[in-house]
């Protein structure tokens, strides 16, 4: 009794183990097939920077050949950053420092939806619209 047991344990894990290497491989095309690739050569995007703290707004066109937009954000002088293993985090925009004790932080979205990636992952794409703004609370 006690090995038909164990026989249906081991089997349970090995269809377990494939499935999981299985949703591992779909999720893996998923994510190739829907990555956008960078662009060469010049684009025309617009920049916006708010900070309702700071009672700030700003709005620019830029012409830029970078790839991506922390490249960008980096090459204007435009962010202050630090360096992560995850690549960089924005501490500040146009001299503007968020502050960890009001709980404030640089948002980023593109063409009006919140980034789902950080600065180094998101593609430049010309025509985009960039925004990046202070948010209070996390």
């Amino acid at each position: 009794m006690e090995k038909k047991s164990n026989s249906k344990k081991i089997v349970i894990g090995i269809v377990g183990a494939v499935v999981l290497v299985a949703l591992c491989v779909i999720m893996w095309f998923v994510y190739n097939s829907t990555r956008k690739e960078p662009i060469d050569g010049g684009k025309s995007i617009t920049l916006q920077v708010k900070s309702e703290r700071d009672s700030y707004s700003f709005e620019q066109v830029y012409e830029t050949d970078a790839e991506y937009l922390g490249d960008f954000l980096e090459e204007e002088n435009i962010i202050g950053f630090d360096s992560t293993e995850y690549g960089r985090y924005i501490t500040s925009v146009q001299g503007m420092e968020a502050n960890d004790e009001e709980q404030s932080w640089w948002s980023v979205m593109v063409n009006g939806e919140s980034a789902v990636t950080g600065v180094d992952e998101i593609v430049v794409e010309d025509g985009s619209v960039y925004l990046l703004e202070l948010k209070i609370g996390w």
